[in-house]
């Protein structure tokens, strides 16, 4: 065993302390401080988890949080293999290839500006045809689309036929169901209610698109619930916005079903203003407006404060540490709890607009 198990282990039973009793003091889950004493960093979402409750234990026992940081750096580097093209040395790099790639390229550019009118089509002159809308209907489980503006998916449901209509494609991507217009950014999941239940109906994950670039379209994929009677499961988004697999590429965050409403009624969108108070150590992490991401360690008794016009994503390594306010204009306040000691969670508050053109702030889990 490497030194940060043993420095845990020792410091703890040397001062007496329990699993259960260092467990409910820091809000770290037994089995993960279990996990850091026999480094088996394995039950961890991934290293940036590991580096938040590696600090947070070794700041709780009094230990050096950095040292033990720089240690698990170090035991990763230790367990990256070295590539073998790194042994070997370069083969060298035969002429003729570029010379053939070179001569090929001289002829094509000849036979564009020689012979520009060849192959055109007369008809084509006068530019192409509107393209016209396209209906498609969800007659199975799971239905991925290329979609343009205007395109529409056809549901059943309760012996109604509702229509979801990609409305515009801008910075992201708006969806109109018969409930709200929802936007989604790449690589998004949302749900879409369809009775207003809280219950999703159906999730479309937003899988490729160009930003304001319509003429592209948008690649969607549908998925259905249970309810809709086509042979899927209960829809239960993926879990992909707990956030990076590393420090370096963060996995695609993806809105789940609506947990609370804050605000609602409103005649339009306005800004409202996040304040975070925590009550014990968490690494957390915010991204207002769809902007960079401020990602931070803090400890007990700190606090943070900042503005969203339109959406706050947040993300917190122990749910129960970050006691979360929020306000808005008229003196509106409202106290939302994000979870559990130790859970590790991903949470959305963005603006809606439903049918009857009033505005909602909702709290979505992506967990």
């Amino acid at each position: 065993m490497n030194a940060i198990g043993e420095q845990f282990r020792t410091a703890r039973e040397t001062r007496n302390l329990s699993l259960d009793q260092v467990s409910a003091d820091t809000n770290i889950a037994k089995r993960y401080l279990t996990a850091m004493e026999n480094e088996d960093f394995s039950v961890f979402p991934g290293d940036p988890y590991v580096i938040g409750f590696l600090r947070n234990y070794a700041d709780y026992l009094g230990l050096d949080s950095q040292s033990m940081v720089q240690a698990f750096r170090g035991m990763r580097i230790q367990e990256q293999p070295v590539p073998i093209d790194a042994l070997l040395s370069p083969p060298k790099t035969p002429w003729w290839p570029f010379a053939a790639g070179g001569g090929i390229l001289v002829l094509a550019l000849i036979l564009i500006l020689v012979l520009p009118g060849r192959g055109r089509n007369p008809d084509d002159e006068g530019g192409d045809a509107p393209r016209q809308p396209t209906r498609y209907e969800l007659s199975q489980p799971t239905l991925e689309k290329r979609l343009y503006v205007g395109d529409s998916v056809l549901v059943s449901y309760l012996n109604e036929q509702h229509l979801i209509v990609l409305k515009d494609i801008g910075d992201n991507v708006a969806i109109q169901s018969p409930v709200s217009t929802m936007r989604f950014m790449l690589g998004e999941e949302g749900s879409i209610d369809l009775d207003r239940d809280n219950a999703p109906e159906l999730v479309a994950f937003i899988a490729d698109f160009q930003k304001d670039a319509p003429d592209k379209g948008a690649l969607i994929r549908f998925t259905a619930a249970a309810s809709l009677g086509l042979g899927a499961e209960d829809v239960k988004p993926a879990v992909a916005a707990a956030e990076p697999a590393t420090e370096t590429q963060a996995a695609p965050e993806r809105p789940s079903t609506q947990e609370s409403v804050v605000f609602s009624g409103k005649r339009s969108p306005h800004p409202f203003v996040l304040n975070v108070t925590f009550r014990n150590y968490a690494m957390f992490r915010h991204e207002i407006d769809r902007k960079d991401r401020v990602e931070s360690y803090y400890h007990k008794g700190d606090q943070i404060s900042v503005t969203a016009t339109n959406q706050a994503k947040i993300w917190s390594s122990n749910a129960s540490a970050a006691k979360v306010n929020i306000q808005a204009s008229g003196g509106q306040s409202m106290d939302v709890e994000l979870g559990g000691p130790g859970e590790v969670v991903v949470k959305i508050l963005r603006w809606s607009q439903g049918t009857d053109g009033l505005w909602t702030l909702a709290l979505y889990d992506v967990n």
